[in-house]
């Protein structure tokens, strides 16, 4: 293995509104790994981000021997190969596995309702889009009130009304964030960490929503504070938490936690087969289809090649895994359903 002092020092691309900005940021203050923090501008977006790694999209790490990477599942995989104290991944490989399941969940699922939040409150809307108007297209040869009204509505359209938004869909994307935060304060109400007393990958997952659109974003810390504050100082715990510091007697448990129970139902029942549609829609080439899952409809959603690429993911981490752990993986979900992940 290749010593972590030649990618030193790093450079790491981020916003500071960004959904997994936030995400590697906790991450890599909890690790302890130095790096410079550089907010991304319209003109390094292009000639920085861009140029090395084909996408604009943040965060995006540029290493000391001209590697970059991107794609927080994979970068949390190779930090942590590299900088193996106090890895963010049990050691029992069915928890590693339930562990990255909900990671993607958390990725690709309660972004809809982040985004919701973010940008269907005109105030909010207005807040958020001006703070990136100035932040993200300062060196646009416009003026930033023009540039972050521009944003708004690109927001809105794309993640909004072109992500299956509408009158039946609605308040279930309304009520994700608040059934979430109800189940993250049962987990809480007798353990610091969503897995017992020190950070898993589980909690740098849910800082995806939970710390940068939720904490942060006026108009859902305001619940946060007045209705969720066991998830609010999670946050902050998770934000503040250094591996130097960690118990030296880990106490891990086994998703069994009650608190677990709703957000596997809703994993199960309607994440999973979104992927097996996404993919099925793929397949047969099409821009769009539609996903019924048990309370709603997502009509005409945008197919996502990347999460096929996540289903496909999925599949080869259970196919991997011996069979004693694909039981007791099995054991764990069958309440809400029968997993899937034949390949």
């Amino acid at each position: 293995m290749e010593k972590s002092s030649l990618y030193e020092p790093y450079r790491v691309y981020l916003a500071d509104v960004s959904y997994f900005s936030g995400k590697l940021e906790a991450y890599l203050r909890y690790k302890e790994i130095p790096f410079d923090r550089v907010e991304m501008d319209a003109k390094s977006g292009v000639d920085k981000v861009y140029a090395h790694t084909g996408v604009r999209k943040v965060p995006a790490v540029e290493c000391a021997n001209g590697q970059w990477l991107r794609e927080t599942t994979n970068m949390f995989d190779w930090f942590d190969t590299r900088y193996p104290q106090s890895s963010i991944f049990p050691t029992d490989r069915a928890q590693q596995f339930l562990s990255k399941l909900i990671e993607d969940y958390a990725d690709e699922w309660c972004w809809r309702s982040a985004m919701y939040w973010r940008w269907r409150s005109s105030d909010n809307a207005q807040l958020l889009g001006s703070r990136i108007g100035n932040e993200v297209f300062s060196d646009w040869p416009i003026p930033a009130s023009w540039s972050g009204r521009f944003f708004k509505w690109r927001q809105r359209l794309t993640f909004l009304h072109g992500d299956g938004l509408s009158k039946e869909s609605e308040p279930v994307v309304h009520d994700q964030y608040l059934e979430l935060s109800q189940a993250l304060s049962e987990i809480l109400s007798d353990q610091p960490f969503l897995l017992g007393n020190q950070p898993t990958l589980v909690d740098f997952a849910f800082m995806g929503p939970f710390f940068r659109h939720y904490f942060c974003d006026p108009v859902p810390a305001k619940i946060m504070r007045d209705d969720y504050p066991l998830v609010l100082a999670w946050v902050t715990r998770v934000w503040n938490a250094k591996a130097s510091t960690n118990v030296t007697d880990v106490q891990l448990s086994d998703f069994k936690h009650p608190g677990w129970s709703g957000i596997l139902k809703e994993l199960m029942r309607d994440y999973l087969p979104y992927l097996q549609s996404n993919k099925k829609a793929w397949q047969q080439g099409k821009k769009k289809f539609t996903h019924a899952t048990t309370r709603t409809r997502f009509k005409n959603i945008p197919v996502v090649h990347h999460r096929v690429y996540c289903l496909q993911r999925l599949e080869e981490q259970y196919q991997a895994l011996d069979s004693a752990s694909q039981v007791a993986v099995n054991n764990l979900l069958q309440p809400y359903g029968e997993l899937n992940l034949g390949g």
